[in-house]
């Protein structure tokens, strides 16, 4: 008989990898992006610790950084914007939450534990708050930066981390919803589908 942490299970790994492929945005990878722009003097792609461009070309990974674009007369290296890309971190933050929630649903399924499936809905649910909070910044940032560079005569459009991100967000508030299900089902002596203590 399936587990009842099996569906919450299967929704924290799913979480898990959207959150790990965001943050290997670049400069580590440059196909996952949250955004990429154009200018004169080629393509950029930005990251959770840096950016990368077309030519090959990345940034140091660091914890913040410089937004400007090279040919664009636009300001995107304001202070405020500036310091939302220290925030950038809590992708792979919310990645580490996903995969200690995976952990307790592992747990829950190999030893039938109502407390492991417990710890996974709690874990799930501060996952998602995490996520969602990040995808709103992202969206702030981000698109104050696409329209700015819009404006100045460059070309920018958003990436496919910010849905990677939204769809982690779903994929944990699923998990946790779940859980707590899961929480409910019919545990005993170590097995599932006995009586219910």
């Amino acid at each position: 008989m399936v587990s009842p942490a099996a569906p919450g299970l299967f929704f924290c790994f799913a979480a898990m990898s959207l959150l790990i492929f965001a943050s290997v945005s670049p400069p580590a990878w440059d196909k996952v992006d949250f955004l990429h722009a154009s200018s004169s003097t080629g393509q950029i792609v930005y990251g959770v610790f840096g950016y990368c461009t077309k030519g090959g070309s990345c940034s140091h990974r660091s914890l913040g950084y410089d937004l400007t674009i090279p040919g664009v007369d636009a300001t995107l290296n304001s202070k405020v914007l500036h310091n939302l890309t220290y925030t950038l971190i809590l992708h792979p933050i919310a990645a580490g939450i996903a995969f200690f929630a995976l952990v307790f649903g592992i747990i829950a399924a190999a030893a039938a534990s109502r407390i492991a499936t417990i710890f996974m809905a709690l874990l799930s649910a501060f996952g998602a708050l995490v996520t969602l909070v990040i995808f709103v910044i992202d969206m702030v940032l981000w698109n104050i930066i696409k329209d700015r560079i819009n404006d100045a005569g460059g070309s920018a459009k958003l990436g496919n981390a910010n849905w990677f991100t939204l769809g982690a967000w779903a994929a944990l508030s699923l998990a946790m919803c779940c859980s707590i299900g899961g929480a409910f089902g019919r545990f005993a002596n170590g097995r599932f589908g006995g009586e219910k203590y």
